[in-house]
């Protein structure tokens, strides 16, 4: 076993060489291996959110908790990495966080309930809260600072090597076997993702030991808890207005006293007074509106696919998986290009393109193809993966190293509460517009009109024909119109969806092409200055 090396030597359990060329694509491997496994506890659960919604018996608004409480803990959690990776050191943590995520996927895979789903999902989000951010200090620490770009877009072929399982063996299990398994289907790399981050990842710990925040982090709870129950508890009209009320006082007097707290106290769980910072401030908008976007879309499409369009979780997942395979190898190439590029550039024209993408989607019909729809999802699975990239890139390339950690924990808090938001406003939006457009389609409705009787009769034709007669094909009939009826409106809910999704984006924009536009502006008067 390989001893502690004073300074800042890493050291590992088996006796390897941090030194080597060929031990940072080892780091690599373990990382990915890790990365993939953490997406079961996205991908796979929105597909199975039509199956956890016909299991306990609960609709859209009240289920899509499995993944908002997952993303509110995981937010609690993201500001808490500095601390424990100078307590613990990145490998402890590391391993702490996988074996978290296997203990929380064991208690999902045997919930009861659905309070008892959450419970566990809650846990899983603790888990898993600092995981992406450690994942990329370690590759960062890793790699040369020549290709800093690259060893954040490796990141992209794990996630993608967990999509494809998770829409392909995911929807597999859905279909055949039972939901709970796809909670137990990142047991297997997760414990080996334990197994080899304890024996072969470099321990380091910086020296700094900061107290936690609990305040602060409360504060933030109080926040995002009241706020997104509002959102969610605003679409049922039955909610009285005071509760709404209540909840949104809740929520401003806790963003209020976390941003006053956070201003003032000695160790800031999130160091607001990088704000200060113009390019920070648009990196943080642009994250914010770009996981609103993101985190609705991932929530919204399996769905659509599956309650539009008629296709099983295995062939929902099937359809997915060709842009999971390009956005997974074009992620590397964005990477590298972020290293050549600038990663302003890169994000504006992503979002650019995600933008006209999700402005498609809102015109799909259940008429449209199969071929069409993969197109779609390919573009927008490579354009989120370009982003996050380059986002990450432009955030670390512009702070000083000192504020690196504190500025990727505030751009996770920022993208994280968007996130949140994406999930439960979309689903709530959908909920909204759903309802609204089944309300319109039956106040329109003629039943005198002729289209009225020649659908009718065409309707209790084919019943007579399947051997229904008389009064029962008379209320089949128009059980089958109104059925109909129903369809139309929930894919309209979804278009209109996918119109908000494309804004989201479109703001998302705006940010980062003031910082091209301005960094482009700039450059003549520097040259033009005498030396």
């Amino acid at each position: 076993m390989a001893r502690a090396v004073e300074g800042a030597r890493a050291s590992t359990v088996l006796a390897l060489d941090t030194e080597a060329p060929s031990y940072k694509w080892l780091v690599a491997a373990i990382v990915l291996v890790a990365g993939g496994t953490q997406t079961f506890a996205g991908n796979s659960v929105n597909l199975a959110i039509p199956r956890l919604m016909a299991a306990f018996g609960t609709d859209l608004a009240t289920t899509q908790w499995v993944t908002t409480g997952f993303l509110i803990t995981r937010t609690l959690m993201i500001p808490m990495l500095g601390w424990l990776g100078a307590v613990m050191g990145n490998r402890n943590l590391f391993v702490t966080i996988m074996a978290g995520f296997v203990i929380s996927s064991i208690g999902c895979g045997l919930a009861t309930n659905l309070p008892m789903l959450v419970f566990f999902r809650l846990l899983q989000g603790i888990a898993l809260g600092p995981m992406e951010g450690l994942t990329a200090v370690i590759l960062v620490q890793t790699f040369p600072a020549r290709q800093r770009g690259l060893a954040l877009g490796l990141r992209t072929v794990g996630w993608s090597a967990g999509h494809i399982i998770s829409f392909t063996l995911g929807g597999y299990l859905l279909e055949y076997v039972s939901w709970r398994l796809i909670f137990f289907m990142g047991l297997p790399t997760g414990v080996l993702s334990v197994l080899l981050g304890w024996l072969m990842l470099p321990q380091q710990r910086d020296g700094r030991r900061e107290p936690v925040d609990y305040l602060g982090l409360m504060f933030l709870g109080g926040f995002l808890v009241p706020l997104l129950l509002a959102i969610s508890l605003a679409r049922d009209r039955s909610t009285a207005v005071s509760t709404i009320v209540l909840l949104g006082i809740g929520a401003a007097s806790g963003g209020g006293l976390f941003i006053l707290w956070e201003l003032f106290t000695r160790f800031p769980a999130v160091n607001l007074r990088l704000f200060r910072r113009a390019g920070l401030r648009n990196v943080c908008v642009t994250a914010f509106f770009n996981m609103i976007g993101l985190f609705g879309a991932q929530f919204m499409v399996p769905i659509f696919l599956q309650q539009v369009m008629g296709f099983t979780p295995l062939q929902a997942g099937l359809i997915i998986v060709p842009a999971l395979i390009v956005s997974g190898l074009s992620g590397v190439v964005s990477g590298r290009l972020n290293d050549l590029i600038s990663p302003a550039v890169m994000a504006t024209v992503g979002f650019v393109v995600l933008t006209g993408v999700f402005m498609s989607f809102a015109t799909v019909t259940t008429l449209t193809t199969a071929g069409v729809l993969i197109g779609y999802i390919i573009l927008y699975r490579t354009c989120m993966f370009s982003t996050i990239t380059s986002l990450t890139a432009l955030n670390v390339q512009m702070l000083p190293p000192e504020d690196v950690r504190m500025g990727q924990g505030l751009m996770g808090v920022t993208r994280n509460i968007g996130a949140s938001l994406g999930v439960t406003v979309t689903s709530v939006f959908f909920e909204r517009r759903r309802a609204a457009h089944q309300l319109v389609s039956y106040h329109e409705y003629d039943a005198m009109a002729p289209t009225h009787a020649t659908a009718l009769d065409d309707v209790k034709r084919y019943l007579n024909q399947a051997g229904i007669m008389d009064g029962s094909a008379d209320w089949g009939a128009l059980k089958t119109i109104k059925q109909q009826m129903d369809l139309e409106a929930v894919a309209a809910g979804f278009r209109d969806s996918f119109l908000m999704i494309g804004v989201a984006f479109l703001l998302a924009c705006l940010p980062m092409a003031w910082i091209v536009v301005r960094r482009l502006t700039s450059r003549p008067r520097s040259q033009a200055s005498p030396a």
